[in-house]
């Protein structure tokens, strides 16, 4: 059997279901039997090809996620500028009509505050140096 030749044959896809199942479990079979006699050589060669199938894969991912990065940055940049804009428009407004309310009621802007603290440590200085 070891010099039988393997004939290349047409795969010829069955009629009915039953030689369906029928080819498909030869396949199974002469798969299993082709391992057999073969697994030990081909058993380095399936290493061999998996390890540089899995770097292979390593890099492709690497390659794919910094390309998606520097895609999404280049893409999300203008979108993320624009966002800041607004933010900072919005945040001003707020401040702005928070501030008029406060000070409907009475109560005094950080500004204010900041300002009159100047002047109570300048009039302080000036009552030591009078004494």
């Amino acid at each position: 059997m070891a010099g039988k030749k393997i004939q290349n044959t047409k795969i010829e896809f069955a009629n009915t279901p039953t030689e369906q199942l029928r080819r498909i479990w030869l396949a199974g079979l002469g798969a299993f039997s082709l391992t057999r006699k073969h697994g030990g050589e081909w058993f380095g060669r399936f290493v061999a090809e998996g390890q540089g199938f899995a770097a292979r894969g390593t890099q492709f991912a690497r390659e794919t996620v910094a390309d998606a990065r520097a895609q999404a940055t280049g893409v999300f940049s203008p979108i993320l500028l624009r966002a800041e804009k607004q933010v900072d428009a919005y945040t001003k407004a707020v401040e702005k009509n928070v501030g008029r309310a406060l000070n409907r009621f009475g109560i005094p802007s950080k500004h204010e505050i900041e300002e009159l603290s100047r002047h109570v440590a300048t009039l302080t200085r000036k009552l030591k140096t009078a004494k």
